[in-house]
C-alpha cells in the first residue's frame, strides 16, 4: 500500500511540473518572445524561411520537453530535486531567447554559447554523483508529499524567473522585432500602433516609423506624435547606429530613389537625388522633416514654399505647426504664416508655458495638454508622455 501511495506521489509530481512547465513555454515563447525568433529563423536561414508563433511555439515546447525526458533518464534528480531534471530544457530556453540586442552577425549572445556547455557539464557530473549516492544526501529529511511538491515548484518558479531575466526583454529591441515583422507583411497601420504612447526609442525605431508613416502617407502629419532620437540622422539606416535588424533596407531605399546611398548622410542623399531627378515623390516629406527634425526652421521655410501650396487646408499638420512657430519666433520672417486653430492653439502653448515657473512643472503640463505638436518637440525634445 505504501509502495502504491508512492507511485500515485510520484506521478502526481511529475504531471504537476509538467504540465507548469508546458505552460510556462509556450505563453513565454508564443506571447514574449514571438518577433525574436521570427528574427532568428530569418536570420538563421537567411530570409528563406519564415516562422510561425503558433507552430513554433508548439515545436519548440515540444522539443524541450524531450530534453526533459533525457535528462530524467540520466537520473540523479528525483525527490525536491526533481524539478532540476528540466534545467537542460530551461537552459536551451535561454540560450535561444538570451539574443544580444545590439549584434552585427551573430544575434546569439556570446557568453551563452561556452558558458551553457559547462553548465551542461557541471549538470551531468552532479546529476551522476546523485545517481550513486541514490540522493538521500541531497535531498533533505522533509520527505512529506507537501512539502516535495514546494520545493519543486519553487525550484521550477526560480527557475523561470533566471530564464525570464536572462532572455532578452530589451522594450525599445522588441517594438523594432515587431515593427519589422508588421513591415514584412505590408501591416503599415500596425507597424505604427507599436509602442505608440511608449517613450522608449531609439535611432533605428525612429527611422522604422518615419519610414511607416512615409508608406502611409503620414509622415508629416503624425511625425512628432512619437518619441524620436536622432534628429535627420536617423531618417535612414547607415548599416551601424541606425539598422534594420532583419527587414530589407533596399526597400527603404526604393521607395525614396534607385541611387544607393553610399557614405552620405540622410541629408545630403536626400538633397542630392531631388537636385538631380533622382527622388520618388516621398522623398519631398523627409527632406523637410529631416529640416524639421534638426530644428532648422529656415530651411524647412524655403524648402515648403517650393514643394507645398502653404495656404492649402490638406497642408499636413506638422508643417502647420512649424510655418506657425517660424512666423512667431522671427522678427522678420521671409514668410508669414496664419491660421486660425493653429494661432489660438499656438497662443494657448505659450500661455501654458508661462503659467508655471517650475521647469519640470511646466514641461510636464505642456506635454500633458501639447504632447505630439512640433512645439513640444522644438522647445522640450524627443520624448513626450
Amino acid at each position: 500500500m505504501t509502495n502504491f501511495h508512492q507511485a500515485n506521489n510520484s506521478t502526481l509530481l511529475r504531471s504537476a511540473c509538467a504540465i507548469v512547465f508546458i505552460l510556462f513555454v509556450f505563453i513565454y515563447l508564443y506571447f514574449f518572445q514571438a518577433e525574436l525568433l521570427f528574427m532568428l529563423q530569418h536570420v538563421l536561414s537567411g530570409g528563406s524561411t519564415h516562422y510561425d508563433k503558433a507552430v513554433g511555439a508548439v515545436v519548440i515546447t515540444v522539443v524541450l520537453y524531450l530534453v526533459h525526458i533525457g535528462a530524467k533518464k540520466l537520473g540523479g534528480f528525483d525527490g525536491a530535486l526533481y524539478a532540476l531534471t528540466y534545467f537542460p530544457s530551461l537552459l536551451l530556453l535561454v540560450v535561444l531567447t538570451g539574443v544580444d540586442s545590439g549584434f552585427a552577425v551573430s544575434p546569439f549572445c556570446s557568453v551563452w554559447l561556452w558558458l551553457a556547455p559547462l553548465l551542461i557539464v557541471f549538470y551531468v557530473c552532479a546529476a551522476l554523483v546523485l545517481k550513486v549516492k541514490s540522493g538521500r544526501a541531497f535531498i533533505g529529511t522533509d520527505s512529506t508529499i507537501v512539502g516535495i511538491f514546494w520545493k519543486n515548484l519553487s525550484l521550477m518558479a526560480l527557475m523561470f524567473i533566471v530564464v525570464c531575466l536572462c532572455g532578452n526583454s530589451d522594450r525599445v529591441f522588441h517594438y523594432r522585432l515587431r515593427v519589422e515583422r508588421l513591415l514584412t507583411s505590408g501591416d503599415y497601420g500596425g507597424a505604427l500602433r507599436v509602442g505608440e504612447k511608449s517613450d522608449d526609442a531609439d535611432a533605428s525605431l525612429t527611422m522604422l516609423r518615419v519610414y511607416a508613416l512615409s508608406r502611409s502617407k503620414q509622415l508629416g502629419e503624425r511625425l512628432f506624435e512619437y518619441s524620436l532620437v536622432g534628429g535627420s540622422s536617423a531618417l535612414l539606416p547607415d548599416g551601424k547606429d541606425v539598422r534594420c535588424l532583419f527587414y530589407p533596407e533596399r526597400q527603404i531605399f526604393k521607395a525614396l530613389s534607385i541611387r544607393k546611398k553610399g557614405n552620405m548622410t540622410p541629408m545630403e542623399y536626400l538633397r542630392y537625388i531631388e537636385t538631380n531627378g533622382l527622388a520618388m515623390k516621398p522623398a519631398a516629406d523627409y527632406v523637410l522633416c529631416g529640416y524639421l527634425l534638426d530644428k532648422d526652421l529656415d530651411s524647412f521655410v524655403k524648402a515648403v514654399m517650393r514643394r507645398y501650396d502653404v495656404s492649402s487646408p490638406s497642408l499636413p499638420k506638422h508643417y502647420k505647426e512649424a510655418l506657425t512657430l517660424y512666423t512667431h519666433l522671427r522678427s522678420n520672417p521671409s514668410v508669414v504664416y496664419h491660421d486660425e486653430v493653429m494661432d489660438a492653439d499656438y497662443a494657448d502653448f505659450q500661455s501654458l508655458g508661462r503659467k508655471y515657473k517650475d521647469k519640470t512643472e511646466r514641461e510636464a503640463y505642456v506635454r500633458d495638454m501639447f504632447g505630439g505638436t512640433y512645439w513640444c518637440y522644438y522647445f522640450y525634445g524627443n520624448a513626450h508622455f
